[in-house]
């Protein structure tokens, strides 16, 4: 009786009827295909320490927010950075090339014709935005990079007046994190990616009074650290320093970070984006460790690198396994820490592509689809080497296939070639190339063979920011 009394109404009704409902519809499911693609969140700290955390192995530090990343998510334990200083990190994990193939400083020249994740994003679809430090080209103005909403403090704050820019009751970087929370509720229809890349624990270190009082009855204790952290105490104090006073400072500063996540990690549950958001949390490198007998009481220079040799400056494992960690509810799984998977900064780019849907030519850049590691789907085993060198003709290249890494001198008076087992010596402690000649023979053949493509010259570079 009703399909009846239908088919007796005027075509022109049933027409009209027909494409109301389509209209209402097809909207809904494009938005729906739209919003399943996951937000992305990337907390940069810099120089922070491969040990500063708590959840990484500090004996004193109190990092619950960040560390409620690592309860919720992934924490992967050899994840290489893939630059001894700020900008050659930052270019690997934005371009997926290494940092030794641009002839010009990146943060004097910026990428050129190479492709960023950003812009990839922004062409299907994504609202992007930058927030705290860049170093990664002359150019800031938006829509470089294909990133809509960019700020940056990198050149209007030098010397002592960085001081007092970059401070804040609540702590250095949370004025980076009021800006990143902003452009999150502005875009949180999605999707959206936007680097949080903040200024923590980078010298000069020197938190407000109000920060360090929360420390203020900390002794450091040398025996709770390795011999590493211990030489460094000795050095600042041979030096005329104060260990409790620069750790209490340090911390205070870490601290501040942590609370500008917390705020960070609140506003995506109230937005109801918890589930949808890819949140990463990493540093850019090591502590450093090279610079605490010449002013560490100044910088108060007391990042933690565990049990590994090196730090900032340096290729040694101090100054290239950072932490990172993952979370992404119902795909990373939770309480969940790798040992085995070794990831890269390299691999950022192809990684994000893979799981968003982006189709790229893999064969144009030297990082890899990370994305079963980080679902859990089994460790990472790499069908390419990691490979760091510098900008300087001259200086030396390292490469880690596997579980080897050698050091490859390219001067004579450099030293000799070196060769270690990361997966019994992580402290690179045993010289182990007359041990295991083929190795050695064929790792220095690649790396032989990949320095011969990089430039001959470079341009000169700047790492005042660094």
């Amino acid at each position: 009786m009703a399909l009846n009394a239908i088919t007796r109404l005027p075509m022109s009704f049933v027409r009209a009827s027909v494409m109301t409902v389509c209209f209402f519809l097809l909207p809904l499911g494009a938005a729906a295909a739209e919003n399943s693609k996951p937000n992305i969140v990337f907390l940069l700290a810099d120089d922070l320490g491969g040990s500063d955390l708590h959840c990484y192995g500090h004996p004193y530090s109190r990092t619950p927010h960040i560390d409620s990343l690592a309860k919720d998510g992934t924490r992967f334990m050899q994840f290489c950075a893939m630059g001894a200083t700020c900008c050659p990190t930052r270019t690997a994990l934005m371009t997926s090339k290494f940092p030794a193939t641009y002839a010009t400083y990146t943060a004097n020249g910026g990428f050129g014709d190479r492709v960023t994740i950003t812009a990839l994003l922004k062409k299907h679809g994504y609202a992007t935005g930058h927030f705290g430090k860049w170093h990664i080209g002359p150019e800031t103005k938006p829509g470089t990079y294909g990133i809509d909403s960019i700020s940056s403090d990198d050149d209007s704050v030098k010397g002592a007046d960085r001081k007092k820019k970059l401070s804040d009751d609540r702590g250095r970087d949370a004025t980076i994190y009021d800006a990143a929370i902003k452009f999150i509720e502005k875009h949180k229809d999605g999707p959206f990616y936007v680097n949080v890349w903040g200024h923590v624990s980078h010298n000069p270190i020197n938190p407000v009074d109000g920060l360090v009082q929360r420390w203020s009855n900390l002794k450091v204790k040398d025996s709770d650290f390795p011999a590493p952290m211990r030489a460094k105490f000795a050095a600042v104090r041979e030096s005329g320093g104060d260990v409790d006073d620069a750790m209490r400072r340090y911390l205070a500063d870490v601290e501040s970070l942590d609370d500008s996540v917390g705020r960070l990690l609140k506003r995506l549950d109230e937005l109801g984006l918890r589930e949808n958001t890819i949140v990463v949390f990493s540093t850019d490198q090591g502590a450093d460790m090279t610079k605490a007998g010449n002013g560490g009481l100044r910088d108060n220079q007391m990042g933690f690198n565990g049990q590994l040799r090196g730090g900032k400056h340096t290729h040694w494992e101090g100054g290239v396994r950072v932490p990172w960690i993952l979370r992404w509810p119902g795909h990373v799984p939770a309480e969940r820490t790798d040992e085995q998977s070794v990831l890269s900064g390299l691999d950022w780019l192809p990684t994000l592509c893979s799981i968003v849907g982006v189709k790229i030519n893999a064969a144009e850049f030297d990082g890899e689809d990370t994305s079963a590691a980080w679902l859990g789907k089994g460790p990472q085993v790499r069908s390419k080497p990691l490979l760091w060198k510098s900008s300087n003709p001259a200086s030396e290249a390292l490469i880690r296939e596997d579980n080897w890494k050698l050091r490859y001198p390219i001067r004579k008076k450099d030293g000799v070639i070196e060769l270690y087992n990361l997966a019994t010596d992580p402290t690179e402690s045993k010289n182990l190339a007359t041990e295991h000649p083929d190795i050695a023979k064929t790792l220095t053949a690649k790396v032989q063979a990949w320095v011969a493509t990089l430039p001959k010259e470079y341009n000169k570079t700047d790492d005042k920011l660094d």
